[in-house]
């Protein structure tokens, strides 16, 4: 009759349960350290967000640097909102002439958050009236009221932004989005600094 083998020393087991147990907490460790990092470069990225820009110098540049068609001039107002339908941190986004805030081109809502495998992201969103919501950032309470039937957005084509230095950088995810605008697999579709953001082309310098 075969002998049966001997039980594992408890000293052995103990210590092997151990080691797991550190492993696991090591990568859960890292895991919150990853996500306190991602909100703290949120929280920067909204801080420098609001503003008014305008992309006027690369208005005048554009002759002198060969540039056809030269860029619009256009001035561009970002203004926190409180929209609680559609997340945290929303922003309301109006495109204007920069020499004639009446000449409208665009009106948008930036909603921002914090993915746990995708890191920053923001979702755009345009909307269903856009004369309903019209020099919004004069009137930031109008935005209480948004309900999802208001706006539009691209579903898989969030924004996942990342920082390197003092800068951040934005890209879509091809795997998830197939409207990028044109944009090549990974390319950069916007940048943002403290005091700058390039947007579909346009480089914006904030002005106050």
């Amino acid at each position: 009759m075969a002998e049966s083998a001997p039980a594992a020393p408890a000293n052995a087991t103990a210590r092997a349960a151990a080691a797991t147990a550190m492993v696991v907490l090591g990568l859960l460790g890292a895991c919150a350290d990853q996500s306190k990092l991602r909100e703290s470069e949120l929280t920067q990225l909204l801080g420098w967000l609001p503003g008014r820009y305008d992309n006027t110098a690369q208005a005048d540049s554009d002759p002198q640097r060969g540039v056809q068609p030269p860029h619009d001039r256009i001035a561009l107002i970002i203004v926190k909102v409180y929209t609680p339908r559609l997340g945290h941190h929303v922003f309301y986004a109006q495109e204007m002439a920069a020499d004639d805030p009446r000449r409208v081109m665009s009106e948008r809502l930036f909603s921002f958050k914090v993915d746990e495998k995708r890191g920053i992201l923001e979702t755009v969103y345009t909307f269903a009236e856009p004369l309903r919501w019209r020099d919004g950032q004069e009137h930031p309470e109008l935005f209480t009221g948004v309900v999802v039937e208001d706006v539009q957005s691209a579903p898989g084509c969030e924004l996942a932004w990342k920082k390197t230095g003092e800068q951040f950088t934005a890209s879509y995810d091809p795997k998830l989005c197939h409207n990028t605008g044109g944009a090549a697999p990974g390319e950069s579709v916007a940048e943002f600094t403290a005091d700058s953001l390039l947007l579909a082309g346009y480089r914006f310098r904030k002005t106050r």
